[in-house]
C-alpha cells in the first residue's frame, strides 16, 4: 500500500500561468527527488481553471514526513504561495495500485 498527499487550492486568476510553470519546472523535480516518491503532479480542474490539487504519491508514509520533514515541503508550498486565492487544504489517503 502507498501513501497520498493532496493539496487543494484555487489560485488568483492572473496568477495560474505563473502557478503552472513555477510548479512544474521546480517543485515537481524536487518532490520527485527523495527517495520513496512514486509521483508528483499538478492537476487544473477543467471547468474550473483557478481550482487545483497538487498530488504526490510516495511509497510509505514514512517517506512523505521524512520529505516534510526536511523542510522540503515547506519550501515548495512557499514557491507557490503568491497564487494562492485562499489557504491550501491538504489530506491525506492510502492508496492502492499505484505502485
Amino acid at each position: 500500500m502507498t501513501f497520498a498527499r493532496i493539496g487543494q487550492f484555487k489560485a488568483l486568476p492572473e496568477k495560474t500561468e505563473e502557478l503552472k510553470r513555477v510548479y512544474e519546472a521546480e517543485a515537481i523535480p524536487a518532490i520527485r527527488w527523495p527517495a520513496g516518491n512514486i509521483s508528483a503532479v499538478l492537476l487544473q480542474q477543467h471547468d474550473a481553471s483557478v481550482s487545483f490539487l497538487a498530488i504526490a504519491v510516495w511509497k510509505t508514509e514514512q517517506d512523505a514526513r521524512t520529505y516534510d520533514q526536511s523542510g522540503q515541503a515547506a519550501k515548495m508550498v512557499d514557491k507557490i504561495r503568491f497564487a494562492f486565492a485562499g489557504p491550501p487544504v491538504l489530506t491525506t489517503y492510502d492508496a492502492f495500485g499505484a505502485a
